[in-house]
């Protein structure tokens, strides 16, 4: 008997075993199996097979030298913490498509290409993208020498994705556009209140349940206080400036991450003394402007002594937690800081230990940030 001819529960075990990675071939094999990968009650099961054995490690995405890949992060294994498990064929059908930003949502990837002719996003579970026409103002561009900030997230009355996107010029936003997935077309924003804050150039943004949350600071030049502001997708508006646990400055590195869909984590790193702490919030309800924090920080290191005396990570720098094996993992780039040639992983304890420095890759360009982001699969449809 060929494997196309097992029966469907059969089939469905088997394919249920396959990795998310490996979809896309299995796909190819033949009509029939082709068709029962796409079905929505197989799709719920191969995700929860799937949900149980990311124990084993984290998923993430990670965009480096302008292309993704996905990693799985397996922190128990101590001979081999870094396992590639493939090179995401682009949206475009090849693995040639130059990316300079990626950012997550629900399960989906909004793509950057370089050049910004158009925008993409793309559903990597069900191989499913969406283009997006967008007029470049090149003239807004040139003449503020400022660069798009996007974000992609969702209503949460009608679940209809959004793109927004963004150019911030001290106290006013020169364009602010959203796409709406539901209208396919683009509507410009009018209605935002006067703010005394910016979002800081680079900054990349985390969405956490919909919305998205940036770090930002007061233009008034005598201040040097930081603090978070949320977009809320439903109600297409920034909500009022957000505390941080700690006091934090522009010079200061300050990057988002998430744990478990509904709590923020924020990475400190004070640009003076180079001091190094995560802290996690406590769970967000409905109302993504009521953020506080818990008590305590979940991890303090003296970077100085671990990595470099002179070692800061960006300002956008990405990492995750792992709340059971107590450690944070930051990427960042080798130690050589003239000439970096390797893209690396620094594992470090609750302890405040340096665990490990895992090599993950060559790089090929040192003015390149790796960017990570964790990936959950997704039956969100795109078409």
């Amino acid at each position: 008997m060929k494997m196309c001819d097992l029966p469907k529960d059969m089939a469905e075990e088997v394919l249920c075993r396959i990795p998310v990675t490996s979809l896309r071939p299995i796909r190819s094999t033949c009509k029939r199996w082709n068709k029962l990968s796409r079905c929505g009650v197989f799709a719920k099961k191969h995700l929860a097979h799937q949900a149980e054995e990311s124990k084993e490690g984290r998923l993430v995405v990670m965009m480096m030298d302008y292309r993704v890949f996905l990693m799985r992060f397996n922190l128990s294994n101590k001979s081999c913490v870094v396992e590639r498990e493939a090179r995401l064929i682009g949206p475009d059908g090849s693995d040639q498509l130059d990316v300079c930003g990626i950012f997550h949502c629900d399960g989906l990837l909004l793509c950057i290409p370089k050049g910004h002719s158009r925008l993409v996003v793309w559903n990597p579970y069900w191989g499913q993208t969406r283009w997006i026409e967008h007029t470049h103002n090149c003239h807004l561009v040139d003449k503020y020498r400022c660069s798009y900030t996007y974000a992609l997230g969702y209503d949460r009355n009608s679940k209809s994705h959004k793109v927004l996107r963004f150019i911030d010029y001290l106290s006013h936003f020169v364009e602010f556009k959203i796409y709406d997935f539901s209208s396919d077309s683009w509507r410009i924003i009018l209605d935002l209140f006067p703010r005394t804050w910016m979002i800081r150039y680079g900054e990349r943004g985390l969405s956490l349940k919909g919305n998205t949350y940036w770090f930002a600071s007061d233009t008034d030049r005598q201040s040097t206080n930081g603090f978070l502001v949320c977009f809320d997708f439903t109600r297409e508006t920034f909500g009022p400036p957000l505390s941080l646990p700690r006091v934090a400055s522009f010079q200061d590195t300050v990057s988002l991450s998430s744990v478990r869909e509904d709590q923020l984590v924020v990475l400190f790193q004070t640009a003076d003394i180079l001091t190094f702490e995560i802290w996690i919030s406590t769970k967000i309800g409905d109302d993504p402007n009521a953020v506080s924090w818990n008590n305590k920080f979940f991890l303090s290191a003296n970077i100085k002594q671990l990595i470099h005396p002179q070692w800061q990570f960006p300002a956008s720098a990405s990492f995750f937690i792992d709340e059971e094996k107590k450690v944070a993992v930051v990427f960042d780039k080798d130690t050589d800081i003239r000439n970096p040639t390797r893209e690396v992983a620094y594992i470090i304890g609750v302890d405040g230990s340096l665990k490990e420095a895992a090599d993950v890759r060559e790089c090929a360009d040192r003015y390149c940030d790796a960017f990570l982001c964790s990936y959950v699969p997704s039956l969100v449809q795109l078409n």
